[in-house]
């Protein structure tokens, strides 16, 4: 994910011409870029990732990136290195940026045996990579700053780490600044997280294993929903402990997973009006074609339902069943990602 230096290439610039040598075959060729680029950065100074964003992006999808409100660095698509047609070819800090990314893609490509000047970086990556590059000095300003952190939010604004970005949900609006947060404090090192959504989401699975992806996040945080509601019932039990009798039921209902699954629709996160009824009138729709129960109006309830019908009665599933489960999964993304960001400790 991250860029790592291939030692075989060194790569120098002057006077608007990169010096490229492969150590392995001493071969040395010169390359001149299209941008007239500005070397005041050191690359080692900065990190490079690679992205990927189908959803509608251009050669002038350029933006400058922020992390918890701290400015460091932007995300461009890898085009806009070998065009003159976009907004910023005479920006100079887009120009400091490029160097950069242009430097290392250099450093890091396998040229073989090329012994001419005459091609484009294009030739050796696809078009529709997205550049995510950083400097590790502003990004040292966040308290255990990881860029891994941000793979949620990155998601929510198009873009991901495998796949082809976020097709599948409803996409934060934006103008030329991309603003990424970390989870909820919470939910924060739950590390797993972010590796669903850098390694698994974002890829085209079929509908039932795309749901039991999503529906993974719901089992990680009705864990933490656990978590808080048996140390509260200890503490009520440790207050009262003459009570022990009466409170069997409670204890009993914080062991219910569909109780614990009501409890974060409801309790412990702030859903969109309009995405909750958008799942829920789905959910219902799923149940009422196989002829399961459900409750009007209760989406973690529904939800739950689902959940039981996919993992013990898929096969009942017919096309039109099928077709609306994929429908499902992407409100069912959409949501989560809603629940992810609000989440809370009630």
């Amino acid at each position: 994910m991250k860029y790592e230096a291939n030692e075989n290439n060194i790569t120098k610039y002057h006077n608007g011409v990169f010096e490229v040598k492969d150590i392995k075959t001493g071969n040395e060729f010169l390359y001149k870029p299209l941008l007239s680029l500005d070397k005041s950065f050191v690359p080692y100074d900065f990190e490079m990732c690679f992205l990927y964003n189908n959803g509608g992006v251009s050669e002038n999808s350029i933006f400058k990136l922020y992390a918890d409100g701290i400015r460091i660095g932007w995300i461009f698509p890898i085009q806009s290195l070998e065009s003159k047609e976009h907004d910023y070819v005479q920006d100079e800090f887009y120009l400091k940026y490029a160097y950069i990314v242009m430097y290392k893609l250099l450093q890091m490509t396998e040229f073989g045996d090329r012994e001419y000047s005459d091609f484009s970086i294009l030739d050796y990556y696809s078009d529709d990579i997205q550049i995510l590059v950083y400097d590790k000095g502003n990004a040292s300003k966040i308290e255990r700053f990881d860029i891994s952190n941000y793979a949620v939010d990155l998601f929510s604004k198009g873009y991901s780490f495998c796949g082809e970005g976020n097709v599948f949900t409803k996409l934060d609006i934006f103008d030329k600044n991309i603003r990424v947060k970390q989870l909820p404090e919470p939910i924060r090192d739950i590390s797993y997280i972010n590796v669903l959504f850098m390694e698994l989401i974002p890829l085209r699975e079929s509908s039932y294993s795309k749901f039991h992806l999503i529906y993974q996040i719901v089992e990680i945080l009705i864990g933490v929903v656990f978590n808080y509601k048996i140390k509260s019932f200890i503490n009520e039990i440790e207050d009262s402990p003459d009570d022990l009798f009466e409170k069997r039921e409670q204890l009993s209902d914080i062991t219910t997973e569909k109780n614990r699954v009501i409890w974060l629709f409801n309790n412990f996160s702030n859903i969109d009006l309009q995405k909750k009824e958008i799942l829920n009138n789905l959910c219902e729709k799923m149940l009422q074609d196989n002829e399961k129960r459900y409750k009007e109006n209760n989406v973690g309830n529904n939800l739950y339902a689902v959940r039981c019908l996919i993992v013990h009665n898929l096969y009942s599933l017919d096309e039109d069943g099928r077709e609306l489960l994929k429908e499902l999964n992407n409100s069912f993304l959409d949501v989560v990602l809603d629940i992810l960001f609000t989440f809370h400790e009630n």
